[in-house]
């Protein structure tokens, strides 16, 4: 080959490099495709059939579209795609059902962490954008709990529309005029991880800017020790008096009344996303540790019981575990479950509690609303559709065939199987009468991410 022949190869290899190297950094640079390699997510299903052979996700979006999606105005702006809380239906076949003017977060964060699992792309986008604007209280840092009605608005309210299929669609039907209330940096700590599922999947710099912001907003609270706030840690617990001693004022009920309810500042752990945390550390080092002493708290909050039950809160001042919260004497399976899955995300699977869910679920084919930590004694009431679809999720991250089947056959007893009925393939709790049922959002959000 002559020396002009090499001369023109080379120069056509460069170019031809040069072209590769300029379509790689449009893709990857200029398109904000290069993304921060966050921590492997546990039992993130490798495809849409893997636990959803029968295609209910579908349905179940279907139904939340039809009944739950709302529009609404917030502080005088028009949101869409908010989820209300729930829908019953008519007790006449045939005429619409009634929709709860009310609006909780974390309905709306799982319905967006939904969306990226069925990879609906531009719905989740939208969602994203959505949920900032409506929970987000002007000047406030963390996203709120819950949207308030505070006054009518002047706006008519619209017809039902109908669906391409001809069906009702029971959007825009609230005239109120709502506004964000209760923020908590627990609730923005949700949204992050919806963020960072999103981002893991689809990358972007808008995401990853977002990522950002919350983390900032959220590092000096984890750093400061600011995250404990007051509440209720159930009945005092009386200790025996001799005869001779003077109680102290307060300290014991009157003859017919109920022990005192304690009160105490604390962080419930359900709240505690450690794999959010870990993923933050991809953003800001300054989250490592962080992440890592908060592994340490709710690992060791394994309560000194019969049964293995986690402490529901952490007390930073003192260091020390509130074995439960909220006023009662239970604690509640929800609770339990919500903890054990944020230690599987990260590595640590407790196998007895797994075991333990797993015999509720076989020998029942129910679980009680919670259980007596001191005596071991179950609550009388039976739980929800969430509390199963959490319990099918805890099997997937932990990888445990036997809970996920077992939970999965529990779920589908609150399935809508009847094509005749209003909230067909949705999943229902029993409504105000014996011929209404509930299609409730909180339900439906954990089924869908339990599905997919």
């Amino acid at each position: 080959m002559s020396k002009r022949k090499r001369t023109v190869l080379l120069i056509v290899a460069g170019a031809l490099a040069l072209a590769v190297l300029a379509v790689i950094l449009f893709e990857f640079v200029f398109s904000g495709r290069i993304k921060i390699k966050l921590p492997p997510l546990p039992g993130t299903a490798s495809s849409a059939g893997e636990y959803d052979p029968d295609l209910l996700a579908p349905g179940v979006r279907k139904i939340m579209d039809r009944h739950l999606v709302t529009s609404i105005t917030v502080n005088g702006e028009m949101v869409d795609g908010l989820l209300a809380i729930s829908y019953e239906t008519s007790p006449r076949r045939g005429f619409p059902g009634t929709k709860t003017a009310g609006f909780l977060a974390g309905d709306q964060i799982r319905y967006g962490r939904a969306l990226v699992r069925m990879n609906e792309r531009g719905a989740y986008f939208k969602w994203v954008d959505n949920f900032d604007r409506a929970f987000r209280p002007s000047g406030t840092a963390f996203h709120a709990s819950a949207l308030r009605s505070v006054e009518t608005s002047a706006r008519r309210t619209e017809e039902p529309k109908l669906t391409e299929q001809g069906e009702q669609n029971d959007t825009d039907v609230f005239p109120e005029i709502f506004e964000p209330v209760d923020p908590h940096w627990s609730v923005t700590l949700s949204y992050a991880r919806a963020l960072m599922e999103g981002y893991q999947k689809y990358g972007g710099r808008d995401l990853e800017r977002r990522i950002r912001e919350e983390s900032a907003v959220l590092l000096p609270v984890f750093r400061d020790r600011k995250s404990d706030s007051e509440l209720l840690a159930g009945p005092r617990m009386l200790l025996a008096l001799d005869e001779w001693d003077e109680p102290i004022p307060g300290s014991t009920p009157e003859p017919g009344e109920d022990a005192p309810i304690e009160r105490s500042p604390g962080t419930h752990l359900a709240d505690i996303d450690l794999w959010a945390m870990s993923s933050f550390a991809r953003f800001d080092p300054a989250w490592a540790v962080i992440a890592g002493e908060w592994r340490n708290i709710v690992e060791g909050s394994l309560l000194e019981s019969s049964l293995p039950l986690y402490a529901s809160a952490y007390r930073s001042d003192t260091e020390s575990y509130l074995a439960i919260t909220g006023g009662g004497v239970m604690s509640t399976t929800r609770e339990q479950l919500e903890i054990a899955i944020h230690l599987a995300e990260v590595g640590v699977v407790d196998r007895d509690f797994l075991s333990f869910i797993r015999s509720a679920l076989r020998d029942e084919k129910r679980m009680p609303a919670g259980w007596n930590p001191v005596t071991g004694g179950p609550s009388g009431q039976s739980s929800s559709p969430t509390e199963y679809a959490l319990a099918l999720v805890l099997g997937r991250v932990a990888n445990d065939s036997l809970l996920i089947d077992s939970a999965r056959d529990t779920l589908m007893r609150h399935y809508a199987s009847s094509q005749t009925s209003d909230i067909f393939g949705g999943w229902y709790r029993p409504g105000s009468s014996s011929v209404t049922y509930y299609l409730v959002a909180e339900d439906n959000t954990a089924v869908l991410l339990a599905l997919r």
